[in-house]
């Protein structure tokens, strides 16, 4: 745990409470680790015991139980949206997107609607990831401005001290994250078989094991040839993977942060992402934008990249800059003074 120079002054400790049920390699869970990480001498963090699991609709009233079984008053924090469904302590958490209520179920809404939305009225302080998301959520919780704040993302330092590739026979566009509906992946697998890519040898490489859908859809498109999956990359890997690709695709429909945007910045990489939700304001000037929802649009950025060696190198220069400005000793400094400016507000 760091000292941070906001707290020359000794402070007394302060017990926080904690849900770490996220996993490690997860986007949530790396946020979570990194914040930990990072806490100043004065917090004690002590995890919570939650037999339930994180997907689950009594994740709230659990929590709750969990809170009411510890003596010290403290502060709650849970670093991914899930608030207690009432406590007396004061509550701090982190929301990084409103996806529930866009690419779920309208069960899944209608959860958010009526308890969540309540629930998250009841905390002393929300965190959002970005000023994209936290508008969406002012707009939807009807909370007070001053009670939701921003802290950014940070990036992993390793990915500036790699400066090894990952050993390719063949170039490879990549594409690092999940497979959920919104990441846009039949658009991006459409747009590489319409591109000039696959003719040029470049092939189109997933993190992650090969799934069925995908497969029967490379197989439509006539790409099966020219697809890779990276199967499960250590983290101490991940650096190099990125650092061996030409350009990074990333063209989600949505995004609460994009952090792939800025591991790939660092890592030298140019990107390719999309111009909604959360990342142009991650990307700024430093990144390819496009309209995720316009394959056309895609192909023509996918070929620009592949061919124009220039503009990768101005958007590697540009990116580097870029991604700099995203610090993880920022992020944890602001979140763990939210946390303790929280701890100075009872409840009644």
């Amino acid at each position: 745990m760091n000292n941070h120079s906001r707290l020359a002054v000794a402070m007394p400790a302060l017990t926080v409470y904690a849900d770490l049920r996220w996993p490690a390699r997860t986007g949530i869970g790396n946020v979570m680790t990194a914040c930990m990480e990072r806490a100043p001498d004065e917090i004690n963090i002590v995890p919570l015991t939650i037999n339930s699991g994180l997907g689950s609709p009594w994740s709230p009233f659990v929590i709750k139980r969990a809170l009411d079984d510890e003596e010290d008053d403290g502060v709650f924090w849970s670093p991914g949206f899930v608030p207690p469904a009432f406590s007396k302590r004061p509550t701090v958490v982190t929301v990084h997107d409103l996806t529930h209520l866009h690419f779920y179920s309208r069960l899944h809404r209608a959860y958010y609607d009526v308890l969540f939305r309540r629930m998250y009225r009841r905390c002393t302080a929300v965190i959002c990831v970005s000023d994209y998301t936290r508008n969406e959520f002012l707009a939807w919780s009807g909370m007070p401005h001053t009670k939701v704040h921003v802290v950014h993302n940070g990036v992993d330092p390793a990915y500036a001290r790699n400066e090894e590739a990952l050993e390719s026979e063949d170039p490879y566009v990549l594409y690092p994250g999940n497979r959920r509906n919104y990441k846009n992946l039949e658009r991006l697998f459409t747009a590489y078989a319409r591109s000039s890519l696959p003719a040029k040898g470049i092939h189109l490489m997933l993190t992650g094991k090969p799934d069925a859908a995908l497969k029967e859809l490379a197989h439509a498109l006539g790409i099966s040839w020219r697809l890779r999956f990276a199967g499960d990359v250590p983290d101490a890997m991940m650096p190099k993977l990125y650092r061996g690709a030409l350009f990074v695709a990333f063209v989600s429909l949505y995004e609460g942060f994009g952090l792939p945007i800025l591991e790939a910045m660092m890592s030298r990489v140019p990107v390719l992402t999309s111009n909604v939700s959360a990342m142009p304001e991650v990307a700024g000037n430093a990144a390819l934008t496009v309209d995720p929802r316009s394959v056309a649009d895609i192909t023509k950025a996918m070929n620009r990249l592949a061919e124009d060696r220039v503009l990768r190198e101005e958007l590697i220069e540009c990116g580097r800059e870029r991604a700099m400005r995203f610090s993880w000793d920022r992020s944890a400094d602001a979140l763990w003074t939210i946390v303790e400016q929280a701890s100075l507000v009872r409840k009644q």
